[in-house]
């Protein structure tokens, strides 16, 4: 009888349980966004007040550290435009006061030890990784790299070869040379519109790359990160014995200015390819810009969001016009970048800078709708939180934002906002998409004569080697 009515019983559950399956549709399923929070490294300090980020994470014996600076490619000369990207290569090959490059190479080799030092357009950085029981001989690699590398004349003549070849292929790659040009025409006057040529990279020597390096050393702005199976501990007295006298903030390489709005234009470089390449772009919001969030939502719906996108799925599925077409949002210490770029052929140039100027300025003038922006959300969201698959991400992300002065709690109020952002909001941010000012240019065999408009911006011709 007992176990008649378990029976009994059993069924009853399971057929309640199967009746509750049926009734729910997945198409119209919602669910509450689980909470989420971003790896929260600990923050401590060297002597000197440099900031050190640390997250501990022992699945694996490996342990990253990074040595990051505030210096790079924006803070060249103008005559010796390219210095930055000579130094890094050059720093890390040239070999140390005790070790000849081979033997560094060898050293680090034996060990699987990487380590790298590169320097960006703002940032650079020295990058370690090395299994944890060999840590404390990477420390001293790492340490002999830092403080005393020997810049190697020949090193330096290889690194300065490599970087003019680069500019050579650049010239030669439309896509690349148009981005290029776009930067030189957004930034007027400003230290980021300053671009290495093959000349201005020739001036760059030895005393050149050595005198960066004293700089930094001594005037620079540094940050650490470390993330991996370490004792934090342990780890903070090796690198206060080792690179406590960095300094925090030695002034020599102070945040730039935000650039001014340059006056709308068309700058053409003719080149004689089959693919044409056009690029249409303006200054936007910061990343303290309220209109941000709403921004990153709406450039996901102009041409973020590949297929889904208004840009993509108008120019490129439904006509046929462009090879790849897209936008683009970059949200920096006190300005933004936003623009669309496509590749297109020779021919049909014209065409395609009139299709994507018509979604521009639809989107600009009528915004979006709430099915876009619960569709450009839900992408955001995803997107943010696979960034943190790997624990050092928030790591670095934190030295990032310490580096460019930007509040640290950002990454946490990142999802709320996002999730926060109206439909109203959303159609307000669309604005920055009106394609009636900022800069355009185009890679390509045409004329000026083809891109002209009546009552448009002026078309200027840069004649490129």
């Amino acid at each position: 009888m007992a176990r008649r009515w378990f029976t009994v019983v059993c069924l009853a559950l399971l057929t309640a349980g199967c009746a509750s399956i049926t009734a729910l549709d997945p198409r119209r399923a919602q669910f509450a966004l689980p909470a989420f929070e971003p790896p929260a490294p600990v923050l401590h300090e060297l002597s000197g007040g440099v900031p050190v980020f640390l997250l501990e994470d022992h699945d694996l014996p490996l342990v990253r550290l990074t040595l990051s600076f505030r210096g790079g490619s924006v803070y060249d000369p103008p005559s010796q435009a390219g210095l930055a990207d000579v130094a890094g290569p050059a720093w890390r090959t040239g070999g140390t006061a005790g070790f000849a490059p081979e033997a560094l190479d060898e050293a680090l080799d034996e060990r699987a030890i990487q380590l790298s030092v590169s320097l960006g357009r703002s940032t650079g950085q020295l990058v370690l990784s090395t299994l944890r029981w060999d840590l404390d001989r990477a420390l001293e690699l790492l340490e002999q790299v830092l403080w005393r590398p020997t810049f190697r004349e020949e090193r330096v003549v290889w690194a300065r070869t490599q970087v003019q070849e680069r500019l050579l292929r650049e010239a030669d790659d439309p896509q690349s040379l148009a981005f290029r040009e776009f930067r030189r025409a957004l930034y007027p006057g400003h230290p980021r519109g300053v671009l290495a040529t093959p000349e201005s990279v020739a001036a760059v020597g030895r005393p050149e790359v050595e005198a960066l390096h004293r700089r930094l050393l001594t005037e620079g702005t540094w940050v650490v990160g470390a993330v991996g199976d370490f004792d934090a501990g342990n780890l903070l007295a090796e690198l206060e014995r080792r690179f406590g006298s960095l300094p925090a903030d030695g002034g020599g390489f102070p945040p730039l200015a935000p650039p001014q709005p340059p006056a709308p234009r068309v700058v053409l470089v003719p080149k004689d390819v089959p693919q044409a390449t056009l690029v249409w772009g303006r200054l936007g919001p910061d990343r303290l810009d309220p209109e941000f969030y709403a921004l990153d939502l709406v450039e996901q719906v102009v041409g973020g969001s590949g297929f889904q996108s208004r840009l993509v799925r108008e120019v490129r599925s439904n006509r046929g016009l462009a090879y790849s077409v897209g936008s683009f949002y970059q949200a920096l210490p006190g300005f933004g970048v936003l623009g669309a770029s496509a590749q297109t052929r020779a021919d049909a140039v014209v065409e395609v800078r009139g299709a994507v100027a018509a979604i521009l300025g639809q989107v600009a003038a009528e915004g979006i709708t709430a099915e876009e922006l619960s569709r450009a959300r839900d992408a955001v969201v995803n997107r943010h939180v696979f960034r943190y698959q790997d624990p050092g991400s928030a790591v670095w992300e934190r030295m990032s934002l310490r580096l460019e002065a930007l509040p640290e709690d950002l990454p946490s109020l990142y999802l709320p906002a996002v999730i926060a952002v109206a439909l109203e909001g959303a159609r307000n941010a669309a604005h920055w998409f009106d394609g009636g000012t900022g800069v355009t240019v185009v890679v390509g065999p045409l004329t000026a004569a083809e891109l002209e408009i009546p009552g448009g911006p002026p078309v200027e011709v840069v004649e490129v080697r």
